[in-house]
């Protein structure tokens, strides 16, 4: 069965882990920003310059915490990653 995933949480294990948040701080500086998608849900998206890379780590710090991520690359739209958590 599926659980809940928060986009709050998600953003605390990757502040965790050394990734930068872009929504925090007095002034935009270039990381990561997540937002709830659903209950089950959230996506994460890179603000800044070498956005793969960037979602490649976030990718790799969510995997080893156990979520499940997966690659999105909308058609005209920025790619992100989605995570879910079984």
């Amino acid at each position: 069965m599926t659980r809940r995933v928060y986009a709050a949480t998600i953003a605390t294990h990757l502040t965790d882990a050394g990734h930068t948040n872009s929504d925090t701080g007095p002034a935009w500086t270039p990381g990561f920003r997540v937002a709830q998608a659903s209950p089950y849900t959230t996506r994460i998206w890179h603000d800044g310059p070498d956005e793969q890379q960037h979602l490649d780590r976030y990718a790799r710090a969510l995997r080893w915490l156990g979520y499940v991520v997966t690659a999105e690359h909308p058609d005209g739209r920025r790619p992100r990653i989605r995570a879910t958590h079984r």
